[in-house]
């Protein structure tokens, strides 16, 4: 079987970032005061190359490690906080199937044909109303069943930071089976209800 080549992504212009965080700084105060969603922010750290700058270069990334990433998320945290936060998961993400191919190799590929053509934010979803925060313990209540070739999800996430822009979510949950397994399931934004 042959694999297609990674698609072309933009390199990340690092002596671009005093330029875009200016750009975003314009319009931080009126995203926090209207309470909207920065795409025009998220679009041109796109166009800048940076929300793929982590992707792995086996990938056809650049690999940016931890002190490149903190210069970004820096950078761009002095312009607009929160675009940087949003940019920070989609980094973390890409950084981590850098380090551990966590996704099926035809999801990654899909993720950054969509990173090459506009932004592709990614983030995990894993608070839930009763459970709180995984980081105290306990077996979600989002369950995934086994529906034929896929997986059907139910349950109720409490927030996932930049949610209104996902591209693809990391759903955090259970399986039904009689030893349940408790993992991240790839949910492609607008697959479902």
């Amino acid at each position: 079987m042959t694999v297609p080549p990674p698609p072309r992504l933009a390199p990340p212009d690092l002596d671009r970032l005093p330029q875009v965080a200016a750009a975003l700084s314009l319009r931080a105060a009126e995203h926090d005061r209207d309470a909207t969603f920065p795409f025009e922010g998220v679009a041109a750290v796109h166009q800048a190359g940076l929300l793929t700058a982590t992707v792995g270069r086996r990938y056809g990334g650049p690999g940016h490690g931890l002190a490149g990433t903190v210069r970004v998320l820096q950078a761009l945290g002095g312009g607009d906080p929160a675009v940087a936060l949003v940019t920070a998961m989609t980094l973390f993400t890409h950084a981590a199937q850098a380090r551990c191919d966590n996704w099926p190799q035809p999801a990654y590929a899909r993720l950054l044909e969509e990173s090459a053509a506009g932004p592709a934010l990614v983030n995990a979803l894993r608070v839930e109303p009763d459970l709180g925060s995984p980081v105290r313990g306990g077996l979600p209540a989002t369950v995934a069943r086994r529906r034929g070739d896929h997986w059907e999800l139910t349950g109720h996430k409490i927030f996932s930071t930049g949610a209104q822009a996902l591209r693809w979510m990391l759903v955090w949950a259970r399986t039904d089976e009689e030893s349940p397994r408790v993992g991240s399931f790839l949910v492609r934004s607008g697959s479902g209800d």
